[in-house]
């Protein structure tokens, strides 16, 4: 049995503990009123996601890998920021046939492959490895410090809708290594900080999120900070900042922006205290707008940067240029 699900029930709530099996089979999925829905209505309803992604003053990359059942998509991006030149490629392919997802989120591996095109993470001697080949070249090959005591993952599950759920397992803040290869040029990534996100569960149907990620130096201390709002906050939050791989709580964040023009500006804030309140300007977007009856999807992500003010262990600090991203989605799936 998973240690996620118990009799057919999911645990929710922030684990200090690793979770080493996420198993669908082990939940029973209930239509609202009661009714356990069958094996292709739970197998359709069950979503996954990797994303992982890195940034320092002069370089910007991302990889997201997806899997909706009824599609599975990647899409990759790298923006220069000394030139401001970017390179993006997105992949599609429909009922997910060629994406493999382990059950294991600490150890297992996450895999897209069709033909000379693929994108894996996989675990290697304590790291998360992000490779990246597109038409038999290697784009993107990232290490990235996964587990204490480099980093204390965040490890979340809260109920999404009235009978799903969700699993999340997040880490920032952490110093990268490896080599990122594209028609831009070839980068090395030492000086960047990463930051992962791998998630999965039954997500609500119709969904939207807000999502905030800033990191860099504060106090000459890898610093990272993760907001959202819309998901992960039914009795739990996901809001948290890691200062030298240490975890700390946040408390709900609120997002003010302009949702037709997200590369204006953006003001994200505490909801219940002044924990932080953190400007945010942005530098470029990434968008995938996907309108296909049963899947629909407004995605924008903008990366930039963030000045105002974050308590750290209850002292507040000033934090200025603060690299990161911004995010606004929707979601039909």
């Amino acid at each position: 049995m998973s240690p996620l699900i118990e009799n057919g029930n999911v645990r929710t709530g922030i684990f200090s503990k690793p979770i080493t099996l996420v198993r669908p089979s082990d939940f029973v999925l209930r239509k609202p009123l009661g009714k356990i829905r069958g094996a292709l209505a739970k197998r359709f309803a069950y979503k996954q996601f990797h994303y992982m992604g890195g940034i320092s003053d002069s370089l910007v990359f991302g990889t997201a890998i997806v899997d909706l059942r009824y599609l599975s998509t990647v899409f990759y991006y790298v923006y220069d920021l000394k030139t401001g030149r970017e390179f993006r490629n997105t992949w599609r392919k429909p009922l997910s046939s060629n994406v493999s997802f382990s059950e294991d989120p600490e150890s297992g591996s996450v895999v897209y492959g069709s033909g000379k095109n693929f994108a894996r993470v996989h675990i290697e001697n304590g790291k998360r490895i992000l490779e990246v080949v597109a038409a038999g070249k290697q784009i993107i090959y990232a290490a990235f410090p996964d587990s204490e005591p480099d980093v204390q993952p965040l490890r979340i599950c809260t109920r999404a809708g009235y009978t799903g759920w969700v699993y999340v397992r997040k880490t920032g803040g952490v110093p990268l290594s490896g080599i990122v290869d594209c028609e831009l040029g070839k980068f090395n990534v030492k000086d960047c900080l990463g930051h992962t996100d791998y998630s999965v569960g039954y997500m609500r149907p119709e969904t939207w999120w807000n999502w905030a990620f800033a990191s860099g130096k504060v106090g000459g201390k890898n610093f990272a900070m993760n907001v959202s709002c819309g998901v992960n906050e039914t009795s739990y939050t996901e809001n948290c900042y890691w200062l030298d791989g240490k975890l700390q709580s946040l408390p709900q964040a609120k997002f003010d922006f302009d949702a037709e023009n997200p590369m204006g500006p953006w003001n994200i804030s505490s909801s219940m205290n002044d924990d932080f309140s953190l400007n945010f300007t942005s530098r470029g977007v990434h968008k995938e707008h996907v309108n296909a009856g049963k899947i629909a999807s407004r995605f924008s992500q903008m990366y930039g940067s963030f000045s105002g003010i974050i308590s750290l262990n209850g002292k507040k600090v000033s934090a200025k240029d603060l690299l990161g991203f911004t995010e606004d989605h929707y979601a039909k799936w």
